[in-house]
């Protein structure tokens, strides 16, 4: 059983390297891609929402906003209902980067999926889920 889930860290880390090594000429290794994609995607969610969506803690995921912030990919604003709250979006240049992104994104999801028939990768989403609950 161990096995299983270190197959499943395995997968992981084939995945960030390959991520990481696409992304590094544009400083957006060490998984800094993963939340301009998730940014992208839902613009204006909470700090709070975006470290959990990348189920990191929220201190590292500040620290790597700041960055982002810092290299003109992203930009906080505060919440107009509470000030206290801090919403991400996208700049125009994390937009003009997101196709690349998910392009890349879903050539890794198709790879590594392409050994497996349309039933066999539908049980496994329903295994993930499972697990993930």
């Amino acid at each position: 059983m161990l096995d299983i889930i270190r197959d499943i860290g395995a997968i992981t880390r084939t995945i960030q390297i390959r991520s990481n090594a696409e992304f590094r000429p544009l400083d957006l290794d060490n998984n800094r891609f993963i939340y301009l994609i998730r940014v992208c995607e839902q613009p204006g969610m909470f700090l709070g929402a975006l470290a959990d969506s990348i189920q990191i803690d929220r201190t590292t995921a500040f620290r790597t906003v700041k960055k982002l912030v810092a290299d003109g990919w992203l930009r906080l604003e505060s919440d107009d209902s509470d000030k206290r709250l801090r919403c991400v979006y996208p700049t125009a240049k994390a937009q003009a980067l997101y196709p690349k992104l998910h392009a890349f994104e879903l050539a890794q999801s198709e790879h590594m999926l392409a050994q497996l028939t349309p039933a066999e990768v539908k049980r496994l989403a329903a295994l993930m889920t499972k697990l993930q609950a």
